[in-house]
Order: structure tokens, then sequence, then C-alpha cells
């Protein structure tokens, strides 16, 4: 099998064009379920996990000459607040046309994330000085914080003026009432009195609350940078609920005026520790060609090593995550639950040589072991199509930090992203669907020990589904869906044309509900297709690399015995 695309990636990413993070938001776009009749070729239609939900929380006006833009959401579910538990909170950096000054409007959700209110319950604004507030966070106090109760919500961002680089604050708001009014609290950071230039910015808040209770307010500082960091993943810590906050202590720090590292986010883990995601750009760089994302982990929220850039978040042939990462827990998939991280692009190569694989925008990476070890692909809630990027005309807030939530039983989750309309800006949209059932290899046939492949090892709608060697290609991973479909990347075990009849064969195919996509394991190992009633099936028993495979009458020989994966 030939793969294309793929290799071990140095280390690091590219700085960006800009020196901030303001425009976020990951995309999707949920796409109609096209039907295929029997024995007609089907067209290619973008796929989506097995969603249950989705809609768009906000659209801005797509009026000629508008700025209106709604990207960087983010999402809480309340978990410490009585009788409002289950309640979850949403909101995103309000900016442009028609805003006054850029603001984070909260929007609720009483039944997980299926509909929301259509207008804000309420909005956090700069009430201090009147600037423009980016680059949203939302946090709910798990414990009593100072004079704040458990449930209290915490909502910060940084505060300027948009273009006058002079000052800025990471400001920190607060509310007892489930986002309905805010109060200003303090700020975490500020600087004021400075250069009117970029490279000083202060960005990209994150709130967790620390073993020993002291809250802690993570940013990204580039100030650092006249003393040889280029930027630096920092926080302070608070013992009185975020009324003041003591020195500045540095999380991820390479002081050698490359490496950029950025865009935390903080995940508490099943076993007691944390897990830091983060992108890490590096100064000189082509954006679109660094800003790898990367996962650090600690067993004390306060020291993170700060010289250690952790891993890369990769699967097992290479591909990894580009630019503006988000990490989120679930409880699905065992002891370790499953972490699941969101980014704008899936590339392969190395730093300032990457290439751009086909299912970028329409996966996200989920890893079974704590962070620990390869990643795998799994069809995303929202699909991101153009992603963002940084060259040209390209649109930045399209898959820009796109929040991810998982429930708290089960295998659903909710994804918001940011998506791009026709002025060059974002929308907001989002979705709830499930994580796969099992992932992983599909051996086969019989005791041969080879795997179910994605001939070319990209997601190409078209490609042959083949027997190869078992290897490292992530096109031999497969994601059993519960809605019945079996998937590589992005798409879907498919028969080719729907077809019925014998002999037919199958390939890699956009998920569009034709009845050529469901499959289903039994227990004589076969992997039944109940629209034709035929079963998966090497033709002529041939087990040399590159056979296709194809669907035949099941008739319980070793040619139609499938090993599918058990657990994700």
């Amino acid at each position: 099998m030939a793969i294309t695309g793929s290799g071990a990636a140095s280390r690091g990413a590219g700085a960006r064009s800009r020196t901030r993070r303001r425009v976020a938001t990951i995309v999707m776009a949920v796409a109609a379920a096209a039907l295929a009749l029997g024995g007609v070729v089907h067209s290619a239609s973008p796929a989506v996990a097995a969603t249950t939900s989705s809609g768009v929380l906000y659209a801005p006006s797509t009026a000629s000459g508008s700025t209106e833009d709604a990207s960087y959401p983010r999402a809480i579910r309340l978990q410490h607040s009585g009788s409002a538990n289950g309640t979850l909170l949403a909101t995103f950096a309000h900016s442009g046309t028609g805003v006054t000054k850029a603001n984070f409007p909260i929007y609720r959700s009483t039944n997980n994330g299926v509909t929301w209110t259509p207008s804000p319950i309420g909005t956090v604004t700069d009430t201090q000085h009147g600037w423009d507030m980016d680059g949203p966070t939302l946090y709910e106090l798990p414990q009593a914080e100072g004079n704040l109760p458990a449930g209290t919500l915490l909502a910060a961002g940084t505060a300027w003026n948009h273009g006058d680089y002079t000052q800025q604050a990471v400001e920190v708001y607060v509310s007892t009432n489930q986002g309905v009014t805010w109060s200003y609290r303090s700020s975490c950071a500020s600087e004021s009195g400075t250069a009117n230039t970029t490279g000083h910015g202060i960005w990209e808040p994150e709130f967790d609350v620390a073993g020993n209770g002291d809250l802690l307010c993570f940013f990204s500082d580039e100030r650092p940078s006249s003393n040889n960091y280029n930027q630096v993943i920092a926080h302070v810590a608070s013992t009185d609920g975020g009324l003041t906050w003591g020195s500045e202590v540095y999380d991820v720090a390479v002081q050698n005026n490359v490496e950029r590292p950025g865009m935390a986010t903080v995940v508490n883990l099943p076993n007691g520790t944390y897990a830091m995601s983060y992108e890490d750009c590096k100064n000189g760089y082509d954006p679109d060609q660094a800003c790898d994302d990367y996962i650090k982990t600690t067993s004390n929220a306060e020291s993170w090593n700060p010289s250690s850039l952790g891993t890369r978040m990769q699967t097992s042939d290479s591909r990894f995550l580009l630019h503006t990462p988000y990490l989120a827990w679930s409880p699905a998939g065992g002891t370790n639950g499953t972490l699941i991280a969101s980014g704008q692009r899936v590339v392969a190569g190395t730093d300032g040589s990457l290439t751009v694989e086909a299912e970028s925008g329409h996966v996200l990476f989920t890893n079974t072991n704590l962070g620990v070890g390869a990643w795998k692909e799994v069809t995303t809630a929202v699909t991101t199509d153009p992603t963002g990027g940084y060259d040209g005309s390209e649109t930045s807030c399209a898959g820009y930090s796109s929040p991810l939530l998982g429930a708290t039983s089960g295998t659903s989750y909710l994804m918001l992203a940011g998506t791009h309309v026709s002025t060059g800006k974002c929308e907001t949209q989002f979705a709830t669907a499930t994580l796969p059932t099992a992932n992983g290899p599909i051996t086969g046939p019989g005791t041969t020990g080879k795997c179910v492949d994605v001939n070319t090892n990209t997601s190409v709608a078209g490609n042959a589904v083949q027997l190869y060697t078992c290897g490292t290609a992530e096109g031999q991973q497969w994601a059993l869906e519960s809605d019945g479909t079996v998937r590589a990347y992005d798409k879907c075990l498919d028969i080719v044309g729907n077809g019925t009849a014998d002999s037919t064969k199958v390939e890699l195919w956009g998920c569009d509900g034709a009845g050529g996509q469901q499959w289903t394991a039994r227990s004589d190992g076969s992997l039944y297709n109940p629209q034709s009633g035929r079963c998966l099936d090497d033709p002529q028993a041939i087990t040399t690399d590159g056979t296709q495979l194809q669907i035949y009458d099941c008739n319980g020989l070793s040619t139609q015995v499938w090993h599918v994966p058990t657990t994700s």
C-alpha cells in the first residue's frame, strides 16, 4: 500500500502573520443525507458523525460591506448550580458592523444542546473601560473560591480597543445567576503605556482549579518577547476567588525567540492529573506551514515543566492537527474515557513543508489512553469547509478553536464552530453527535491477518477498499458508528453505485445515508449489508495486497470472516 502525505514531522510550528488570537471557531456544516436509489450512482457529499441535532447559534449579517463576525465560540455545562445543573451555556466573540464594542453574548440550552435560546440571556461587556472584548472563555467554579460560592460562573477575555496596542487587560467577570447578569471581578493580567505595536499582547484566557484549591487563570503572553521568548503560555493563581492574583508562572516557554506556544485549553483527567492542549507556532514561518498542536500532562496544575513541549497530537502514521486546538474529555471509551481534540487542519510532513490532508475540517482526533500514544481520526459533528487559513484571501475564523463538550455519561458530545460566510467572516454553528462505538483495524479474511485498507491512504471519495498488509496507515482504522456505518477518516465503507448484485466492489465514499453504507457485524464474523442481503467478501480468496473487496452471497466461508474492533 502506498502511503502518501505522511511521515514524522519535527516539533513546533510557524508563527502567525498576526500576533493575536481574536478570531476563533470551528465549523459545523451538517450535510443532509441524500438517499440513493439501488443501482444508481450517488454523488459524493460531506460526512458528519452520527449527529443527533444541529443548527446555527448566530448568523451575522451578510449584507454587502458588513464586517459582523460571530466566531471563537465557547460552551460549558453547569454541574454545581443546584436546580440549574445540566443547563448548557454558550458564547462567542461578537464584533463588526452593528456592534458598538465587541462582546460575548450568552445563550442557554436546557435540552443538552438540541436547541438554544433565540436571543442572548445576558452579555459580557467591558464595564471597566468600554473596550472591545475578544477571545472568550467560560468556567463554572466547582467549589467555593473566596467569597464566591460553588456554581459561580466566570467569563474572561482580552479587553482592548481594536488596533490600539498601548493597553490591554485579561478581564474577569462573574455571574451568580447562571449567566444572566455579570459584574467585573478583576484583571488576571494587564498592561498599559506600552508602544502601539504588535508583539506584547495578552490573549486567550482559560480557568481551572488546582488540587490545593487555587483558582488559576492561564493565558498566552507575548510580553516576554523582550527576553527572547516569542510567546509563552503562563498562569497566575488566586486564593481569594479572583479578587487578586499572584506572580506569573510559565507553563510552556522556550527561550529561543522561535517557539510560540499559545491557545491553551486545560482538562481534568479521571486519574487526577491535568492535560493541556495548545498550538506551537514558529516565529518566521508561514503560518499555514507550522503551528502544530501539542498535549502535555501534569499531576500539579501549577507546575508544567515549561521548557518541555510535551508531545504532538498525531496518528500512528504521523498525521497531526494544525492550529487552534481545543481539548475535551468524554466518559465514553473505558476507564480512561476519551480525549477529543479539534484543530483547523490535518497535515503531514515537516514544518515549512506540510501537506494538507483531504480530511481537514471533516475529522476530530480521539485518544483513549489519557493522551499517551497515537490518536485516531473520527468524523466530526461539524464540517468546516473551507477550513480557516492565514494566507492571502483565506478566512481565518473558520474552524478556529472549536469547543467540544462531552456528556456526563454515554457517548454523546456537543461541538460549536465558526463557519465561513460570504463576507469572509464566520457564523457560529452547533451540533450534538455520538462517538464511535469502536475504532480500530478490521482484519481478515479468516486467519490471514491482512487489514481492510483504503487505497493510497487518503480520504478521497472513490478510493478502493482493499486488502493490504497491516501497518500504521490511518486508512486501516475503521470506526463503527451508532448509525450503522463503518468509517475511515470522514467517509463510509460503501458499495459502488449503491449496488446489490454479487461481486459489486466496495469503496470509500461520502456518507450520504444510502443503504449501501449500512453494515452489521454478525456473530459468525460476517459484515452484512441489509439492503443487498449480502456480505463483505474477499473475491476468490485472493489475499494479495491491493485486492479490492466486494459483496457476495453470505456463505459462511472464511473469505467472509472479519475481525472488527470492539473498543475505541
